[in-house]
Formats: structure tokens, sequence, C-alpha cells
């Protein structure tokens, strides 16, 4: 949670030098087709991207939920066993130890964020894919009812503006999750801070007990 990685470079540079050996100057719909192109390919590569993090966080949130799920488990039964049977005795010992280390499994979880980055890169991915598809379905209709290879300028602008609004509501995407993991980051650690600051005092307080 504390740390994300960065999309890859990469693929923003190849799409900038794919721009660049588009001859603006021809408003053809070569140029438009290509840039369209480019344009998807860098989307995809942020699909790409979100996919790799939710898979990431995806296999770290499952470690930590059976981990606090199992030694939750043996926290709760273990005193529970050692009290009814003289068998299970030597295993009373073993509660407090156990949920300790479910809880910081779960502490784990929350703090790095894996099981809420997780849904919050579905998410992202899900709607960006949603957007790619749509925008290429609208784009191919679009192409079909302009089959003629110079298009007027009208025709240019109408194109730009569906691009433009392809690329922004992508951004708004992209942005809307930088912001929510932006939120977590804060809250999660405010919520460590107050954990600890608990504890000290917990400590504090017991070291006064002269009891």
């Amino acid at each position: 949670m504390f740390a994300k990685t960065p999309p890859k470079p990469e693929s923003f540079k190849v799409f900038l030098d794919a721009l660049k050996s588009i001859n603006s100057n021809r408003h053809d719909k070569q140029s438009l087709i290509r840039i369209v192109e480019e344009v998807s390919t860098l989307m995809q590569s942020n699909i790409d991207f979100y996919s790799t993090l939710s898979t990431r966080h995806t296999s770290r949130a499952k470690k930590t939920r059976w981990i606090a799920i199992g030694f939750g488990t043996i926290g709760v039964l273990a005193p529970l066993l050692g009290g009814i049977n003289e068998y299970f005795k030597g295993l009373v010992g073993w509660g407090y130890p156990a949920l300790a280390v479910a809880g910081a499994a779960m502490l784990a979880d929350r703090s790095f964020g894996y099981t809420r980055g997780h849904i919050r890169y579905v998410i992202a991915r899900l709607e960006l894919k949603h957007l790619l598809t749509n925008f290429q379905v609208q784009w191919s209709m679009w192409l079909a009812n302009h089959p003629e290879n110079t298009l007027a300028p009208e025709q240019l602008k109408e194109a730009e503006a569906f691009l433009q609004k392809f690329v922004d509501t992508a951004h708004e995407i992209v942005k809307a999750e930088t912001a929510a993991w932006g939120i977590a980051v804060v809250e999660d650690m405010q919520e460590l801070k107050n954990l600890i600051g608990q504890n000290a005092k917990a400590k504090t307080d017991d070291s006064k007990d002269p009891g």
C-alpha cells in the first residue's frame, strides 16, 4: 500500500514516437486511424498494468486472509480444546500467540492495502476495458458511415471531439483510482499511528498500575 509500482514508460514513449511519425499536415482518414490505433494501444497497456497490479494484490490478500483465518481459528479453539480434554491441555498457551499472528496478518492486509487495492484495480481495469470496447465499437461505426478517404473539416472536428472525449474519460478513471489510492494510504497510515499510540498508552498505564 505504501508504494505503488508506476506504469512502465515504454508504452507512452512508443505512443509519442508514433504520433511524431504521423504527418500532422495531412488531415486525412489514414492519419486519424493511426492516431486512434496508437491511443487504443496505449489504453490497452494501462488495462494490462491494472491487471498485473490486481493479480499481485489478489495473491497477497489471499495469503494474509488465510493466515488470519487459520491462526484465528487456532487461537479460538486452542483454549477450548485444552479445557475440554487433558490431551489438548498443551494447546492452551497457543491461544493468544495465534490470535496475535491473525491480528498481525489482518493489519498487514489493511496497512498494505492488499484487499482494497485489489478491488480498486479490478474496478479501474473493468471501467477502462468497457470504455475501450465501447469506443472501438463506436469508432468502427463512425468509419463505416464515412467511407471516403478524404474527410471534410467538419468530419475531422467530429472525429477529434469523439477521440478527445475518449481520452478525457480514460484520464478521469485513472485519476479517480489514483486519488482513492492516495486517500487510502493517508487513512491507513493514520489508523496505524492511532493503533501504535493506543498500545503505547496502554503500556504506560500498565506500568503505573501498582497492582
